[in-house]
């Protein structure tokens, strides 16, 4: 099961709405959204609407950040999807992770998870890690899944060593990632290497690492692949079928990157646990 719930102004009137299939366009006019996934994973979005647009022109606003997108959705589906036992206890990592929805959803699951973006954002994704039950001042409750907030802006001087290298010490079993890579004004893919570098320096020989993207554009699959096939052995796309109706959206890709080569482990304090 699937579902989004949230509130929409029509003609003037506030209403209830509730969806059994992804709409961008509703979805981004809301202030909060309620996700099930899977008919028992609930987690509520807290959004900021008002700050999707014009981050092109003033830096400080949130840009896409700042709301729910198809690619996070999709991949929060499939992970709810596979067997729950694997995520008791799992060491994760979400990058780019804006609101947090794939974050948050491990963390339903009984992972511990660590959610990042840049240092703008974490104001907002804090808010969505309390809305969840996830409060800095209490901690982790015992044998339960947990979820934290973190600054990790990949490309930056001194990234790999600074921000990746004490979560790559955990020894991290997973790592997701959605809608991360772009175009840009030039038609180029800007941060995908950087990117795919950090998913490599955070990973051990048995890491998994999900990315998502929507293919917006066939050059953003290209870099990635290009990059990915530097930096690890093995690159595959997760079939389609694998994903739950109405998810199974034909114009979102999950890969997943495994095998990390050794030179790209140089974070890594120690490996994942088995």
């Amino acid at each position: 099961m699937f579902e989004l719930a949230f509130q929409s102004w029509e003609d003037g009137e506030l209403v209830q709405k509730r969806l059994q299939a992804p709409s961008r366009w509703d979805v981004h006019s809301a202030e909060e959204v309620a996700v099930t996934l899977g008919g028992d994973v609930r987690i509520r979005i807290l959004q900021q609407p008002h700050q999707l647009a014009g981050a092109g022109v003033n830096p400080d606003k949130l840009g896409v950040a700042a709301a729910l997108w198809d690619g996070a959705l999709v991949l929060a589906a499939y992970l709810v999807e596979q067997p729950r036992y694997r995520y008791l206890g799992m060491r994760c990592v979400e990058l780019g992770a804006g609101v947090g929805l794939v974050g948050l959803a491990l963390a339903a699951l009984g992972a511990r998870v660590t959610i990042t973006d840049v240092g703008k954002v974490l104001p907002l994704m804090r808010r969505n890690l309390q809305a969840n039950g996830y409060d800095p001042d209490k901690g982790p409750r015992e044998g339960a899944g947990w979820a934290e907030a973190a600054e990790l802006e990949w490309g930056t001087p001194g990234w790999m060593e600074g921000a990746v290298a004490p979560l790559a010490g955990a020894g991290v079993d997973l790592v997701v990632a959605a809608d991360c890579c772009y175009i840009d004004q030039d038609g180029k893919s800007p941060s995908t290497a950087a990117f795919v570098e950090t998913c490599a320096g955070l990973c051990g020989p048995s890491t998994r690492c999900l990315v998502s993207f929507e293919r917006r554009a066939p050059e953003v699959r290209a870099c990635l692949l290009e990059e990915a096939k530097k930096r690890f052995r093995r690159v595959k796309q997760v079939p389609l079928a694998a994903v739950p109706p109405p998810l199974r959206l034909e114009y979102v890709d999950i890969w997943e990157l495994q095998q990390p080569m050794p030179c790209q482990q140089q974070a890594a304090a120690k490996p994942p646990r088995t």
